[in-house]
């Protein structure tokens, strides 16, 4: 399985709330990242992401609400 690891909480969310699955989290001191398993779009995702891409906000919200709880609950 290929991944892909971010620490930006923002961009986390984007690919989160476009279909990634988060499979796992690093911590190092005060930063997180988060191990995507990673899909063929997925530059095309971080390229929407940075130019205003779309999506659904009610999933974005959600996915920023599950991203935080990831770093501060578990």
């Amino acid at each position: 399985m290929k991944i892909y690891a971010t620490s930006d909480l923002y961009l986390s969310a984007y690919l989160k709330s476009r279909g990634m699955r988060i499979t796992d989290k690093e911590i190092n001191g005060r930063r997180t990242t988060f191990i995507f398993e990673d899909i063929p779009n997925r530059e095309e995702l971080i390229r929407d992401f940075y130019n205003k891409g779309p999506v659904n906000i009610t999933d974005y919200v959600h996915a920023i609400q599950d991203i935080k709880a990831i770093v501060f609950n578990l």
